[in-house]
């Protein structure tokens, strides 16, 4: 059988998300096609626009599962992101993986990441020393610039995360249609990219939204409100006032005297943008502090992420007929459909992100009280 696995976050599904599924499926010719899907929260450090459920309501309408990617992975950089990608995928049987890119290349991938392998280490670690970030010390070494384009980083870290596992999958690129991950609103393009709509979202511009993703989900975030990191403000500075310095330091990523300036500026600011522009410098990425505050919301210690074994639990937020019948026939995995209290122990990360996410966002599905969504047509 051919397993087709998509490692995504969905926030939120658009025309350009349902582009790749398409092509994705013609390239592979897969039996199963699943979606790993991040939760309520992001790679970027962000609340996910609309809650996890709801998204794969969505997501459901075009592959046969949809799994939760859990939160630890979610909310890491790309590499720590991939191996738990990765690793829900060996669970589920994956044979392939097919991700976006610019070029639609993956031998340029497989070239890149060989180049990556060949350089110094030494003078690797001297230039990031210096201040200069992983991917543009790569890129000065190698001559290679696919390895410091940011819409590249998570297709490397994808392959190095199937070579360090011994996964046996084939990994795929389909080039990207439209605006780039991260560019704003393009009228001029026939695909938008997640930014682009999170914006039109936020600006209620329901009638060009519906023209990029599907009508009823972009109806149904502009109704409930756009969800987006402000609303996390005032928790975040209580947090952060009521925490000394040593214990805001076990925070995951709270390096170089980071704590300090958080409580430093935090007095000052009056928004989360203010906040976030007050920390930054020119060591640090917009998207690096991002996820730091998050591991702060969400009390994420070095403890938790160092100590913490690679995934083998699977939590099913969504399937159809297809992916039902192909989940009786995982012998021996830790797979689960639903959350009760036995099968709670092996998800009390994402209970807790999820229970915090309601709080700040009035949603009343949780864990417990959602059951797995099942999609009757195939």
């Amino acid at each position: 059988m051919k397993i087709l696995s998509l490692i995504t976050e969905y926030n939120p599904l658009h025309n350009g998300h349902i582009y790749h599924i398409k092509k994705s499926k013609e390239l592979v010719d897969p039996d199963v096609t699943i979606a790993i899907m991040s939760g309520n929260f992001t790679q970027r450090g962000e609340l996910a626009i609309i809650n996890k459920f709801d998204r794969a309501k969505e997501v459901i309408k075009h592959v046969d599962l949809v799994i939760e990617l859990p939160l630890i992975n979610a909310i890491s950089y790309a590499d720590d992101f991939a191996i738990g990608a990765i690793k829900m995928a060996m669970e589920l049987g994956t044979t392939d993986i097919c991700f976006g890119s610019e070029s639609g290349d993956i031998d340029a991938f497989k070239e890149a990441l060989k180049s990556e392998r060949e350089v110094n280490q030494g003078e690797l670690k001297s230039l990031i020393k210096s201040g200069i970030s992983y991917p543009r010390a790569i890129e000065s070494l190698t001559y290679n610039t696919l390895l410091s384009e940011p819409n590249n980083t998570l297709g490397i870290s994808y392959l190095r995360a199937i070579e360090t596992l011994g996964a046996g999958i084939t990994p795929h690129t389909i080039k990207r249609k439209g605006s780039g991950f991260h560019d704003a609103h393009d009228a001029a393009n026939d695909f938008q990219s997640a930014t682009g709509l999170r914006k039109l979202l936020k600006n209620k511009e329901e009638q060009t939204a519906e023209k990029y993703m599907p009508y009823r989900l972009a109806r149904k975030i502009i109704t409930r409100g756009v969800v987006d990191n402000e609303i996390i403000f005032d928790t975040l500075k209580t947090i952060i006032l009521r925490s000394t310095p040593d214990e805001l330091k076990t925070i995951y990523t709270m390096t170089e005297g980071l704590e300090n300036r958080l409580i430093e500026y935090i007095k000052q600011a009056n928004t989360y943008e203010e906040f976030l522009t007050l920390i930054k410098t020119k060591r640090y990425t917009w998207t690096r502090l991002s996820r730091l505050l998050i591991y702060v919301l969400l009390n994420v210690t070095a403890y938790d992420v160092e100590e913490r074994d690679l995934p083998t639990a699977v939590r099913v937020l969504a399937m159809n007929v297809t992916g039902q019948y192909y989940l009786s026939t995982l012998k021996g995995k830790q797979v689960f459909t639903n959350i009760n209290k036995k099968t709670s122990t092996y998800f009390k990360d994402e209970i807790k992100a999820t229970a915090i996410y309601n709080t700040l966002t009035g949603t009343t599905m949780n864990d417990f009280n959602t059951p797995v969504i099942i999609h009757r047509r195939v």
